[in-house]
């Protein structure tokens, strides 16, 4: 059980990890506000790409913590479905079900500072986030009769580090879908 992370994004940190993380500098200052794209490098057109992908990416954070929360409570494909895509659907799905099966949940939530890294415009359109994360206040909690509100986390993983989103434009229909998630333990922040 102290295998199992921040729930399940650090759970995919096992597949993710044959990804592996790009080379992204960390910043030793304090990461940029979630809400704001930084558009001083990004020209106009791809600003628009950038923005429709930040927005994709924030419904899948909003929908992963109600995920964590309660894993067991349904069939969240369905859900992840308009905003994800293999092989980070698969992974995060299946580690839902890891959750729900122990049984534990997330509580709390996660600090987010997402910032888009790149754009690319040849279709499909691509586009790479950077999000900075803080699960200091995120805890895995059994469900387990006896053991029910026991922390299950694990001591030896960090509490801040960086994780990488690719986020696709999908066609007919244009759609924009997480399809990659890269958590980066050894880039802390």
């Amino acid at each position: 059980m102290n295998r199992i992370r921040r729930p399940v994004v650090g759970l995919m940190i096992t597949a993710a990890a044959l990804a592996g993380c790009s080379n992204t500098p960390v910043p030793s200052a304090a990461p940029p506000s979630p809400s704001v794209v930084s558009s001083s490098w990004i020209p106009a057109p791809e600003q628009t790409i950038a923005e429709n992908a930040l927005q994709v990416y924030r419904q899948y954070w909003q929908l992963s913590e109600e995920a964590e929360a309660s894993p067991g409570s349904q069939d969240w494909r369905t859900s992840f479905a308009h905003l994800m895509a293999d092989p980070a659907l698969t992974t995060f799905v299946d580690e839902l079900a890891k959750l729900a099966s122990i049984p534990a949940h997330s509580t709390g939530g996660y600090r987010r500072s997402p910032k888009v890294q790149s754009v690319a415009t040849a279709e499909p359109a691509r586009v790479v986030i950077v999000d900075y994360l803080d699960a200091s206040a995120n805890h895995l909690v059994s469900e387990r009769l006896g053991e029910a509100g026991k922390n299950l986390d694990n001591p030896a993983q960090p509490h801040r580090y960086l994780l990488e989103a690719e986020v696709v434009r999908y066609p007919a229909p244009y759609r924009w879908l997480v399809q990659i998630i890269r958590l980066c333990w050894e880039q802390t922040c």
